[in-house]
């Protein structure tokens, strides 16, 4: 990344353009799409920042990164330009701090810098189900708005904002958290074939460890219940404080325990329990994290073990899913529909 040029915002076109012709022996210049990131600046915007980093370093775009402070004393709108990429591709990075009344600027500062005829992905990192007034004219920019559930102080009012924006307006909505669960969900769609539709129990285990960016662990755990119940119809009768859930015919379980390796609220295991008494237990294996060992048993036999790669857990790899998968998963918002039930305590 080059360092930063403070500059006016009518000065951003041409500040880019002198740093592009130092740069013109060195990096090609490219970009794939517009991404709009939005976030409060906070200790996360840090970890924001690398995040969108990775993502354009792999995938080149044109970043403009908004950054609101709602603390400062004194109203202000300032911008920068640099270049971020790999060694041989790189592209154009344009910084906009704000605070106060000057709010009302940014949409008019963005829209000149939007590349025509790209697609434009919204990364807002704040919580939707709160009013904000950047949110509604940066929505109407976006093709497509992905989530941080992470963000959010209510998981039920998340689903019914992310729900209510989908109907009203269409528009193509994405899910970190919901990219982070790919993998187990992989799985678990690998198993249907072996009987797991007749599940009794389930059980589903978190990586409990708290970091200064994540604090709503349960999420993923939540998500991945939610998206079996979803799918197998379960009906739900009852739910605890304590993440015991009550199905007409089906129990399901949310544990917790701390692996200092493995991402904050990523799950650790899934045991499935079938009426004819088969059990499925499918666990992180701690000296390859990102590999699952899966045992199969029954009354009668134990398979012998083996193994389901999840996929290595890098920082900036959910973000790339969601940026380049098309449309929205019916799956998704059908998870986030049986999510309003399971939630309705507001347990996350």
């Amino acid at each position: 990344m080059t360092l930063q040029q403070i500059v006016d915002p009518e000065r951003i076109e041409p500040e880019l353009l002198q740093i592009w012709e130092k740069l013109a022996k060195e990096k090609m210049r490219a970009c794939l799409f517009n991404l709009i990131v939005f976030n409060r600046l906070s200790a996360r915007t840090d970890y924001i920042r690398d995040i969108v980093q990775k993502v354009s370093n792999k995938y080149p775009c044109r970043v403009l990164f908004i950054s609101s402070d709602p603390e400062a004393h004194q109203p202000y709108l300032k911008t920068a330009v640099s270049v971020v990429g790999n060694e041989a591709i790189a592209c154009d990075y344009i910084d906009i701090g704000v605070s106060g009344p000057e709010m009302e600027q940014v949409p008019f500062v963005i829209l000149p810098h939007i590349i025509p005829d790209l697609p434009i992905s919204l990364l807002w990192t704040e919580d939707p189900s709160q009013p904000h007034p950047l949110f509604a004219p940066l929505s109407k920019l976006a093709t497509r708005i992905i989530f941080d559930s992470e963000s959010a102080d209510s998981l039920l009012s998340f689903s019914e904002k992310v729900l209510k924006l989908r109907t009203e307006t269409g528009i193509d909505t994405a899910d970190l958290n919901w990219a982070r669960t790919e993998g187990w969900r992989d799985l678990l769609s690998n198993l249907s074939g072996r009987g797991v539709d007749q599940i009794t129990d389930i059980r589903i285990t978190y990586n409990a460890r708290k970091t200064e960016f994540f604090c709503h662990l349960k999420v993923q755990s939540l998500y991945l219940l939610a998206w079996m119940s979803s799918r197998l119809h379960w009906k739900v009768k009852k739910i605890s404080k304590n993440l015991h859930f009550t199905f007409e015919h089906q129990n399901g379980e949310i544990h917790s325990a701390e692996w200092e390796k493995l991402g904050p609220g990523t799950v650790i295991s899934i045991d499935l329990a079938t009426k004819d008494g088969h059990l499925f237990q499918c666990s992180r294996i701690p000296a390859q994290y990102h590999h699952v060992s899966i045992q199969i048993s029954s009354p009668e036999k134990c398979e012998l073990p083996y193994h389901f790669v999840l996929g290595q857990t890098a920082t900036g790899q959910s973000l790339i899913k969601e940026i380049i998968t098309k449309g929205t998963s019916v799956h998704y918002l059908e998870m986030l529909k049986e999510l309003e039930q399971l939630d309705k305590d507001r347990l996350c």
